[in-house]
């Protein structure tokens, strides 16, 4: 029997393409999107894909979304949080209000689609979330820092659900990429002011980026679609090697820190 996934964010970047990559592994696919006029025409043609709307800043929409998909294809088997943006600027750029918008994109509306299809997986004892976190989380950024924020949350609002919806039958899995040649970067927002300070800033995330291995996004999100709904998936999931590489990094320099400075911290114990 078909299984059913729900994306969020489904008509740009990621999200369309595990659409792709799910309908092609004979899934059930609720492709989800704040304007349903944006969907690739090619969704059309497969009669696995219904495309509807979904705004994860609107507990109705989602509610909706969840209904159909329940109506259409029986069940929500895996839901795939893939919605999101990036707020670019250095952090006394940002407004408060942006600030919001950030995290009430990338964080409250994760957690309300999940708040959404929870009773569906726990009346049946079964089903996978996969939330699209960001190497981000782990590894901070100058001019990035608000965005990476936000995916440090989705970080460990997701390695605690785990432990909360394990014993219920329910899956999750932590899906942390890098960087693809996508439109990432102009559908981010940016600060109504740049201040000329910080031009060393963002000079420095400029050379990152120009040297930043970008990753295959089609391989990525077939390795995502592959590992939905096995038996024992994982609970972090790297996507795009370079940024395996640098979270191994920055893993060495936080522990070299902190034996740095244990002798300090052995007096505070």
């Amino acid at each position: 029997m078909r299984k059913t996934v729900l994306i969020t964010g489904a008509s740009t970047g990621m999200g369309e393409a595990a659409t792709f990559e799910y309908a092609a592994r004979d899934w059930n696919v609720v492709a989800t999107m704040r304007d349903t006029a944006k969907a690739n025409p090619a969704f059309a043609g497969l009669d696995s894909v219904l495309v509807t709307r979904l705004d994860v800043t609107d507990r109705a929409s989602i509610e909706q979304a969840v209904k159909e998909a329940v109506e259409h294809f029986g069940a929500v088997d895996a839901v795939v949080n893939n919605a999101g943006y990036a707020q670019l600027g250095v952090v006394e750029e940002i407004s408060p209000d942006q600030l919001r918008d950030q995290f009430e994109t990338n964080v409250v509306g994760m957690v309300q689609v999940i708040q959404a299809v929870l009773p569906h997986m726990r009346e049946r004892g079964s089903g996978h979330i996969l939330n699209i976190g960001s190497m981000g989380g782990h590894v901070s950024l100058p001019t990035m820092a608000v965005y990476c924020a936000s995916k440090s949350a989705v970080q460990n609002l997701t390695e605690g659900l785990a432990k909360e919806v394990g014993p219920l039958g329910i899956h999750v899995t932590l899906v942390e990429p890098a960087g693809y040649s996508t439109n990432f970067t102009a559908n981010s927002k940016r600060p109504a002011v740049s201040l000329p300070a910080y031009a060393p800033a963002y000079a420095a995330m400029a050379d990152f980026a120009a040297f930043a291995v970008r990753g295959d996004l089609v391989k990525s999100m077939a390795v995502v679609a592959d590992i939905t709904g096995v038996d024992e998936p994982p609970l972090h999931l790297a996507v795009n090697t370079y940024g395996l590489t640098m979270v191994r990094g920055r893993f060495r320099e936080l522990m070299d820190e902190y034996a740095r400075w244990e002798p300090v911290t052995a007096n505070t114990g």
